[in-house]
């Protein structure tokens, strides 16, 4: 029986130098099992390469990363696709390992971690490219979705902060001026926002005289992307980007954390539990803004709009613990600093121009 999830692996196979045939008959190959697959690219193309993983790119642990894209893979084809794509790297050598591992960091990883610093803007209609099999069309999102989706949420949140419960400062507001401020609780009042589970991933296209290199990159993120999530693009085209079931109702602070994933909805704790998680911190030290390590976060049913995707959420944890396991968060937080701070050339030739310039853009909303 095909073990076959999804055919969007020929990005993939494009940094494997393989063909889709080949991917897809290890892929499929039924006396491989999934077990066997993990166990045996962790001990033969993992481990023993980890200090050339490590010299390859020192602003990375990309052994870690490898690591837990096979643990924390967010559905069970993600993790045979992440384990195939190693073992046929693995029969091919060192250099196919690590080129592996750089592509998913600068194509799957890193774009979620410059979206979540860009410049806030609207998205725009623009075209996912085409490699192979991955041809989607994004469409754009105006301001009235975005209205319309801080509308939505905050009913279904009840005008609380899904994580802190903190009140939602503008309709206080707008209470007050109803006459009645008896129903305005005995809570913090705080700016909200509508966040984004699965953030827009691609820019603006349009009106640039050579986009080539660009729409291929933004393809092999989307192409990655489905091949570990098993996520069906067509959840999130268009406007669907903007559905209650990819936001969800918090203080503009906890939305800055929960953008650059550092924290995520733990379904695992509650697994019984309709529509009920843990919120937790992805690094030991830091607190939401109500002062708590973690959380339980319960979402209500409110006809006519959607519950936060289960789907979305564990994709989101799934890259919270694989950016911080690999340090990737971490030495984005130092980018981050640096270009908050003016950009400053390290002696030693070091200085991330690059990430630092891209943590500048505006690429889209999140």
């Amino acid at each position: 029986m095909s073990h076959r999830r999804t055919d969007s692996a020929s990005s993939t196979c494009t940094v494997l130098t393989c063909t889709s045939d080949q991917f897809w008959d290890v892929y499929d190959n039924d006396k491989l099992s999934t077990i066997e697959l993990v166990r045996d690219v962790l001990n033969n193309a993992i481990r023993p390469r980890k200090t050339f993983l490590r010299q390859s790119d020192t602003r990375f642990h990309l052994d870690d990363l490898l690591v837990g894209m096979l643990q924390q893979a967010p559905d069970p084809s993600g993790q045979r696709y992440v384990a195939v794509a190693l073992l046929i790297a693995h029969e091919k050598g060192t250099e196919a390992v690590i080129d592996i591992a750089r592509a998913w960091m600068d194509y799957l990883f890193l774009p979620m971690l410059s979206i979540a610093r860009a410049v806030r803007t609207e998205p725009t209609s623009s075209q996912t490219p085409t490699i192979d099999t991955t041809v989607q069309h994004i469409e754009g999102a105006d301001r009235l979705e975005q209205t319309r989706l801080r509308d939505l949420t905050s009913q279904r949140e009840q005008h609380r902060c899904a994580i802190t419960g903190a009140f939602d400062l503008s309709f206080v507001s707008k209470l007050l001026q109803q006459g009645r401020g008896k129903e305005i609780p005995d809570v913090p009042q705080l700016r909200m926002e509508a966040a984004h589970i699965i953030p827009f991933l691609l820019n603006d296209f349009d009106n640039k005289p050579d986009i080539t290199s660009e729409i291929r990159d933004a393809a092999r993120t989307w192409d990655m992307l489905q091949s570990w999530t098993n996520l069906d693009l067509r959840k999130i085209l268009g406007s669907k980007i903007n559905s209650p079931a990819n936001a969800i109702f918090m203080t503009a602070e906890e939305h800055h954390s929960f953008g650059r994933f550092r924290f995520y909805l733990d379904k695992q704790t509650y697994p019984d539990i309709p529509n009920r998680y843990q919120a937790r911190m992805v690094q030991d030290g830091r607190r939401f803004s109500n002062g708590r390590v973690s959380t339980i976060v319960d979402f209500r049913k409110v006809e006519g709009i959607d519950l936060p995707d289960p789907q979305f959420l564990e994709i989101h944890a799934a890259f919270a613990r694989v950016l911080n396991l690999c340090g990737a968060a971490e030495y984005f937080e130092s980018v981050e600093r640096n270009a908050e701070g003016g950009m400053t050339l390290l002696t030693d030739g070091t200085t991330d121009i690059e990430s630092l310039l891209l943590c500048r853009l505006p690429i889209a909303a999140y």
